[in-house]
């Protein structure tokens, strides 16, 4: 479910458009319909976003 490799892109910041990549994740997760996702703190904003939700 996680990378080994912290530059992995995530995606977009949601309020400043900003790449977050594997680096910037406070916590990966899996639903229980099995589909994974991670929040991450924003590295320009600081903002706590769903990167996923931007691609």
């Amino acid at each position: 479910m996680t990378s080994n490799d912290p530059e992995t892109v995530r995606g977009d910041c949601s309020f400043c458009g900003e790449t977050v990549t594997d680096r910037h994740a406070i916590i990966h997760y899996e639903t229980t319909g099995g589909d994974t996702g991670v929040w991450a703190e924003c590295p320009r904003c600081g903002e706590i976003v769903d990167p996923t939700d931007a691609q």
